[in-house]
């Protein structure tokens, strides 16, 4: 077949490689001048199926649009009567949401994750990553209220294991002395892995084995045309597909409304900021997670991240000074001498970038109500982790359609799509 995909983030790039793999002939159309340059540029790189689980997404409070940016959801959007029902209905789903659709989750995040791995190895991709992660429990209070977490997870098969605050300093050495800490959960497994980095270099695999890459091409219409798909971009080109993957959340309303279908999802905003280390020594092993601030720290390579905060609605366009300045003092707080902040040698980068989020805050994965139109989006916070093994089962799907029974928990038709 002949496919088009419109986005180059984590999810269209490793999608076009799995199509390519399969025998697809395979065109990507991305809008920016180089893959992952929006929600895929610097996330905190988690890739822990507990992580995903559990801790991904904020916490289920709102703050008003003035307060300090914290662990839950800064409302932003005005009066949007439209942000105001999604909010409701996903806090109602978070509620709700049963152990089969974890189940499933799981197995989507655990599948990835193996197909990432042997694709390092297959492919020799030098990129940074490491394994275990610590949610790190400032009181005793804020332990016991993660004990229900910890044991829902134990009751879907995860290996994690709490421990004491002076086995989380063993774990990670250099934690501030100084910092309260009660105790921590340890996660076992893959935990981080650099989003960009991964993407890029699955890029060079894409166009060896033959898949076009159109960077600064915008999709600006789709229809349907004898059985196939008639895509119309932004450097004058009209070509005829057998089918379509939409991988790029941000942005689709306009071509989904143009084809009669719904967005039936928001578009959350989140903060990192990423410094050069000062000393190795003085840095995370690996990573790390705040639940009092829900501020992640992560080490990627020579830099550490720090990544958080989650506002609904707002302008696009910069950072928001209040929440990259909280990432800070959540960084500086576990790891003060960690980040080279100012002088000479200083590197300092921030970002904010879209989550595109559902109504029930799961994935929209597998084939639209119209035929020939395919969906890989929606993945919120856990993209990154969820990105290998939606791309592997999307492709197993439209190369043998009598698969695709796993994807059932994320069919696009739940959502009207």
């Amino acid at each position: 077949m002949n496919i088009a995909i419109v986005g180059a983030g984590v999810c269209g790039v490793t999608t076009a490689h799995e199509l390519l793999n399969d025998g697809h002939a395979v065109t990507v159309y991305e809008k920016r001048g180089t893959p992952a340059e929006e929600a895929s540029f610097a996330p905190a790189g988690l890739v822990s199926t507990a992580w995903a689980l559990a801790w991904a997404g904020p916490e289920l409070r709102l703050h008003a649009p003035w307060a300090a940016p914290g662990p839950g959801v800064r409302w932003r959007a005005g009066l949007d009567a439209a942000a105001w029902h999604w909010w409701r209905r996903w806090r109602r789903e978070q509620h709700r949401r049963g152990n089969d659709t974890l189940l499933a989750l799981r197995e989507l995040i655990d599948h990835g994750l193996e197909r990432q791995i042997d694709l390092t190895r297959e492919l020799d991709l030098d990129h940074d990553r490491s394994d275990d992660m610590l949610v790190l429990l400032s009181d005793a209070r804020e332990a016991a209220g993660a004990q229900t977490t910890i044991d829902r997870l134990r009751g879907l098969g995860l290996e994690l294991r709490p421990v004491s605050a002076d086995e989380a300093r063993t774990l990670e050495p250099a934690l501030a002395p100084s910092a309260p800490l009660h105790s921590a959960v340890h996660l076992r497994g893959p935990a981080v892995a650099n989003c960009r980095e991964w993407t890029m270099l699955m890029r060079h695999r894409v166009a060896r084995l033959g898949g076009a890459l159109r960077l600064r091409t915008s999709v600006s219409a789709l229809r349907p045309d004898g059985g196939g798909w008639r895509l119309s971009a932004s450097d004058g080109s009209d070509e005829r597909f057998d089918a379509v993957v939409m991988c790029a959340g941000v942005g689709a309303e306009d071509l989904f409304a143009g084809l009669g279908l719904p967005a039936p999802w928001t578009v959350l905003w989140s903060h990192s900021l990423s410094a050069g280390m000062r000393e190795p020594m003085d840095a995370p092993v690996s990573a790390v997670l705040d639940l009092k601030s829900r501020v992640a720290i992560t080490r990627l390579g020579q830099r550490v991240r720090a990544s958080g905060g989650t506002d609904l609605g707002g302008s696009a366009a910069g950072t928001d000074p209040a929440s990259v300045r909280r990432l800070g003092q959540v960084l500086s707080h576990w790891f003060p001498a960690a980040a080279r902040f100012s002088g000479p040698q200083a590197s300092v980068q921030s970002w904010r970038g879209a989550l595109v989020v559902s109504h029930d805050g799961l994935p929209a994965i597998g084939p639209s109500r119209l035929p020939g139109l395919w969906l890989n989006l929606a993945h919120g916070a856990a993209g990154w982790a969820m990105a290998c093994g939606a791309a592997r089962r999307l492709s197993d799907a439209i190369t043998r359609p009598t698969s695709g029974a796993e994807l059932a928990p994320f069919a696009p038709s739940r959502l009207g799509l």
